[in-house]
């Protein structure tokens, strides 16, 4: 699996990344401060992300550098935003209980 992540475009990488995320370009590129446009023209292989996106990828999604530049090692460092995401999905979900309850 490595080899053919090696052989991906940062672009390809990138769409990965935010699909695992289940985000749209939108979202993505808002949570980085970057807009869809942004995020498309570099998923679509039109532009090269700058060193700040990267970095701010990086930082925000919590993604393994190695990865991301020559393929190497698994997408994300950690499994620090997967539970993040799993403690949002859970709060959300008793967000929704208590209001059909009528507690807030």
């Amino acid at each position: 699996m490595q080899g053919t992540t090696f052989l991906k475009s940062i672009g390809e990488k990138l769409k990965d990344i935010r699909k695992t995320k289940g985000l749209t370009q939108a979202e993505f590129g808002q949570n980085i401060g970057f807009s869809k446009q942004a995020v498309s023209n570099i998923e679509n292989n039109l532009s090269n992300p700058s060193i700040e996106f990267i970095s701010k990828l990086i930082m925000y999604y919590d993604v393994n550098a190695n990865w991301l530049i020559v393929g190497a090692g698994e997408m994300f460092n950690n499994s620090h935003e997967q539970l993040k995401s799993i403690k949002n999905e859970i709060m959300r979900e008793v967000e929704m209980i208590l209001k059909k309850r009528g507690i807030n």
